[in-house]
C-alpha cells in the first residue's frame, strides 16, 4: 500500500509534504465518483432521448470529454507496475515506462481541458445566437454536425502540439522529467514554460466564454422584466414619473398594499401569460447556469496555475537537480507562512479538479432529468418567493408539455417587431426530444 499511495521521501518535498497524503486520496476516491455519474449520464441520454439535438449532442460531448479529465488521473495506478526511478537525478530518460504513462496523462488532460472550454464556449454561442440574433445558424444544414467534430478536432491537434512542445523542451532538461512531474499533484502536467502558454489559451477561450454569457444573461434579464412590467407584475418607471403624487396615499388608504396588489396582478394573468414569463425566468436561470460551473472552476484553476508555474519555475529548471530541490527546501523552511498557502491552495486545486465531472454532470442533470429538474425547480422558486409564477396543477392540465417536462436554451427568443416593442416568443423545435 505504501507504494500505491505513493508516499515514500514526501517529508522531503516540502510543497506537499503535509498534503501529499489527503491529495493522494482525494485522487483515488472523487475521480472514480466523477466517472460513473459521467458514464451514467451518457447512458441516460443515449438509451432515452429518441431525438438528439444540438443541445444533448453537446452535453455528450462535454461528459465524454470530463471522462478523459477522470482517466489522465485513474492510469496512475498503472506506473507502479513499473521501476521507480525518480530518484535518479542523472537519469535523462524521458521515455521510461512512467515518463510513457506520464505523457499519455497529460494528453487525455490537454484534449479533456480544451473539448470541455471549447464545447461551453460554442454552448453559449449558441445560446447568444438564438436568443439575441435569432439566426439559429447551428440548426441549418450540417453546421451543427460541423462546429461539433470541429472542437473535437481541435481539441486533439491542440492536446498533441503542446505535447510536442513540451517534449522539444523536455530534451536536455533532466530536472523536470515527464517521470518527476507526479511528486506532488498524484498525475502528470506539462512543465511550467508550456504550461503558461498553454494557460494563456485558456483564458482567451475562458474570456470569450464570460462576454458572450454575460450578453446573452442581461439580454434574458431585460427581456424578464420587460414582460413583468407588460403585465403590471412590477411598475414601469416612465410609468412611475407621471403618477400623481397622492396615489400611493390614495391606495394605502383603501388597505391595499403593493404587495397585494402585485398579487392580484399576477391573479388577473391567463394560463399562457403565466407560462410565458414562468419559462422566461427558467431560459434565464438555465442560461446562467450553464457557463457559470466551467467559469467559475477555471478562473480558480488558471489563475492558481499560472502563479503556480511562474513561482515554481526557478526550482522545477534549476540546471542541477540537486540544487533545485535544496533551494526549495530552504525557501520553504524560511517561509512556513507560504508554505502553508502554497500547500492549501494545492488541496484545493486537487480537490475542484477531481469532482470537476461531478461539477459538470449536476448542472446539466438538474435541467434535463425530470425527477431532479421539478424538484431543483421547486427548491428555486421557493428561494426566490415567485410561488405566484407557478402554474396549478388544474390550469397547467390543459398545456402540451414536452417528454421530459424541460425546456432547452432554445425554446424562448426575445425579438423586436415593427415598433421595437420586445415580446416573447415561445419555439418548440428542441422542446420535442
Amino acid at each position: 500500500m505504501g507504494n500505491l499511495i505513493d508516499l515514500e521521501r514526501k517529508d522531503k518535498i516540502y510543497r506537499c509534504n503535509y498534503v501529499k497524503k489527503a491529495i493522494v486520496f482525494i485522487n483515488l476516491i472523487l475521480p472514480p465518483i466523477s466517472l460513473l455519474l459521467l458514464v451514467l449520464g451518457i447512458l441516460r441520454m443515449i438509451l432515452i432521448k429518441k431525438r438528439k439535438t444540438f443541445l444533448t449532442n453537446l452535453i455528450l460531448i462535454i461528459f465524454s470529454s470530463e471522462i478523459f479529465q477522470c482517466l489522465s488521473k485513474l492510469i496512475q495506478l498503472l506506473k507502479y507496475d513499473h521501476p521507480d526511478s525518480r530518484n535518479d537525478k542523472d537519469s535523462d530518460d524521458l521515455d521510461n515506462p512512467r515518463g510513457i504513462i506520464c505523457q499519455i496523462q497529460i494528453s487525455f488532460a490537454l484534449f479533456s481541458d480544451y473539448l470541455s472550454l471549447l464545447s461551453t464556449l460554442l454552448l453559449s454561442i449558441r445560446c447568444y445566437d438564438v436568443i439575441f440574433n435569432r439566426k439559429r445558424f447551428f440548426d441549418k444544414g450540417k453546421n451543427g454536425l460541423f462546429s461539433m467534430i470541429f472542437i473535437v478536432f481541435l481539441s486533439a491537434i491542440l492536446a498533441l502540439v503542446f505535447l510536442f512542445i513540451d517534449r522539444k523542451r523536455a530534451y536536455g532538461n533532466i530536472s523536470y522529467r515527464f517521470d518527476v512531474r507526479d511528486r506532488c499533484s498524484y498525475w502528470c502536467w506539462l512543465e511550467h514554460t508550456t504550461s503558461l502558454y498553454c494557460y494563456g489559451l485558456y483564458w482567451a477561450i475562458l474570456i470569450c466564454n464570460i462576454v458572450f454569457s454575460c450578453i446573452t444573461n442581461n439580454y434574458l434579464k431585460k427581456g424578464y422584466k420587460k414582460i413583468l412590467e407588460e403585465n403590471m407584475i412590477i411598475p414601469n418607471k416612465v410609468n412611475d414619473l407621471n403618477k400623481p403624487l397622492n396615489e400611493e396615499d390614495k391606495e394605502k388608504e383603501d388597505g391595499e398594499t403593493c404587495n397585494e396588489k402585485e398579487e392580484r396582478s399576477m391573479n388577473n394573468l391567463n394560463i399562457d401569460e403565466k407560462k410565458r414569463i414562468d419559462q422566461l425566468k427558467l431560459m434565464k436561470t438555465k442560461c446562467l447556469i450553464y457557463p457559470t460551473v466551467t467559469i467559475s472552476y477555471w478562473l480558480f484553476a488558471a489563475t492558481y496555475r499560472v502563479l503556480d508555474d511562474i513561482f515554481m519555475y526557478g526550482y522545477d529548471n534549476a540546471p542541477n537537480p540537486y540544487a533545485g530541490e535544496d533551494e526549495e527546501k530552504h525557501f520553504f523552511e524560511s517561509h512556513k507562512f507560504f508554505q502553508f498557502l502554497v500547500q492549501s491552495f494545492l488541496l484545493i486545486y486537487t480537490f475542484l479538479s477531481s469532482i470537476r465531472g461531478i461539477l459538470y454532470g449536476i448542472s446539466f442533470i438538474v435541467f434535463e432529468e425530470k425527477i431532479f429538474f421539478n424538484f431543483f425547480k421547486k427548491i428555486w422558486k421557493k428561494c426566490c418567493k415567485d410561488d405566484d409564477l407557478e402554474i396549478n396543477e388544474e390550469e397547467g392540465k390543459g398545456i402540451i408539455r414536452n417528454s421530459d417536462n424541460s425546456s432547452t436554451i432554445t425554446d424562448i427568443n426575445i425579438s423586436k417587431n415593427k415598433d421595437d416593442n420586445k415580446t416573447i416568443e415561445m419555439n418548440s423545435k428542441d422542446n420535442n426530444e
